[in-house]
This record gives C-alpha cells, structure tokens and sequence, in this order.
C-alpha cells in the first residue's frame, strides 16, 4: 500500500485492563530475562535446596525406600526448627543472588537508553512501571523462596499426620512473612540502586556492598559505641533477626525486634523516596 492511502485507524484488538496494565512490563521484562541461557540454568540450580529438601522429608517417611538404602528409620532423626531454619536461609541466599544478576538490567537500561518517556507516554504512569518492574522479581523470588517453603510445610504436616501443624504453625508464618518481607525489601533496593547506578557491573557492586560492606561498619560502629546502635544499619542482620523471632527462635541483634522491622520498613521508604526522584520523564536543569 502507498504511503498516501494510508489512514488513520482506531486501534481495534483488545485492550489490556487498568488494574493490570503494570503486567505488560513484567511480561516483556521476564522475556528478556530468561532469553540467557545461562541465567536460566542458575535459576533451576537455585530450586536444588528445596527439591532436597522435599526427598529428605519423603526420606523420612518411607521405611521401604530407606531400607533399600541400607539405612534405618532413626538415620533421618527428626525434622527439627532448625533443619526448617537452615532451610529458610538455603532459599533466600539464592534468591538473593538472583535478585543480584536480574535487577541492574530493570531499569538502568531504561534510563542509560532514555527508554522511560517512551514508557510513560503510554498509558501507565511511573507507579505502574515500578510496580511492573517489581512484579519480574517477584515472581522470580516466590518459587524459589515461600511457595517452596510451604510446599514443603504442606508435605510434612501430610506424612507427619495428628497434629504437628498446629504445634509448628510457626514454621509456615515464618516462610511466608519472612520470605515476602526479604522480597519486598530486596526488590524495593534493588530496584533503587539499579536506578541510581547506570552501569550493571557497578550496580551490583552497590547493591552488594549495601548488604555487606555496610554490615561491617555497623559492627564496627557497634564496637566503637560499646552498643547495638551500629545493628539500626546492617539490614542482613534486621532481617535475620525478624526471621529468627518468628521461628522462635534466638535472635543475633541485641536491639528489640520493633528495632529490626524499622530498619526493613526504613529501607523500604528510602527505596521508594530514592525511585521517586529518579524515574522521572524529563531532565529538570536548574
């Protein structure tokens, strides 16, 4: 067809709902992620823990398949807290780590390329890009962290049978709060430094001398003032202390746990303040 016959026609096909517009990023956004090879054979390595997890407590049922092993009903012990703690922290390490390699190329490239009026010209605003870019760690994070976690709860509570999901009730709150804080918390970092920091090699190392490097200044801090103060700024630590409170168990921070969640919510508003002056549009110059 000639350029000149050409005309202007209302766009027909079906249009995607307000509330779920955001999901147009994410879905374009988790294209891009799984198109490396690479990343995608990480991502099925980051389940092992869980998948081991699932065998073990089959395992632990199964006297025919242990007697084949050779091995016998007590070899297994009893699964304890802690084997669900030690699990809890063999998800959220890789879960992190996936956080690590997948959030520097959310945004930063959106902003290196001067991509974001192209987004915001169309019909979402920046609450619903961040929320769409969001959604692509989430839904990346829930397999390998809570989802799994329950999974594995409703398993045992299956064989265990009688009443122990009652009396360890805890484990299920603990993987499904603990988890979905971490997710949130990591995310809304993530996202941030990935906003500020336009190069992926350089926001990696931002986000993981935000964990790290910062955590050995609190102690040092902590050692300085002869306190706890310095634990108001390690993050992993508030984190593993509101996991520990809600498996019960003993908590590495001497601050209160009320100290601990601030220091998560904290993060969490600074992350939102820090996008919030970013992703913009335009440039303003003053």
């Amino acid at each position: 067809m000639a350029v000149y016959e050409r005309a202007w026609r209302r766009y027909q096909g079906p249009i995607t709902p307000l509330r779920t517009r955001f999901l147009v990023v994410t879905r374009f956004a988790l294209g891009e992620v799984f198109s490396s090879r690479l990343f995608t054979a990480f991502y099925v390595l980051s389940l092992l823990p869980s998948l081991l997890a699932l065998f073990l407590i089959y395992l632990r049922h199964n006297v025919g398949l242990l007697e084949q092993m050779g091995l016998t009903p007590e070899f297994m012990g009893a699964l304890t807290m802690t084997f669900f703690q030690l699990l809890f922290s063999w998800q959220a390490v890789p879960a992190f780590f996936i956080a690590l390699i997948v959030s520097p190329s959310l945004i930063a490239a959106d902003l290196s390329n001067s991509a974001l009026p192209l987004y915001l010209a169309r019909p979402i605003d920046r609450r619903d890009y961040v929320i769409g870019k969001m959604a692509v760690l989430f839904l990346l994070l829930s397999p390998v962290t809570w989802i799994a976690g329950l999974l594995i709860f409703a398993l045992q509570s299956y064989l265990e049978g009688g009443g122990w999901w009652l009396e360890n009730y805890r484990i299920a709150v603990a993987y499904l709060v603990g988890h979905l804080s971490w997710i949130l918390v990591i995310s809304l970092l993530s996202l941030a430094v990935s906003a500020w920091v336009r190069y992926k090699p350089v926001a990696r190392g931002a986000l993981f001398a935000v964990l790290f490097i910062l955590s050995g200044f609190s102690e040092a801090v902590n050692g300085i003032t002869g306190s706890s103060v310095g634990d108001l700024m390690n993050l992993s630590k508030a984190m593993v202390s509101v996991v520990q409170h809600l498996f019960g168990g003993f908590s590495p921070s001497r601050l209160p746990v009320a100290a601990n969640w601030a220091t998560l919510i904290g993060t969490g508003i600074i992350s939102i303040w820090l996008l919030n002056r970013k992703l913009r549009a335009h440039e303003e110059v003053r």
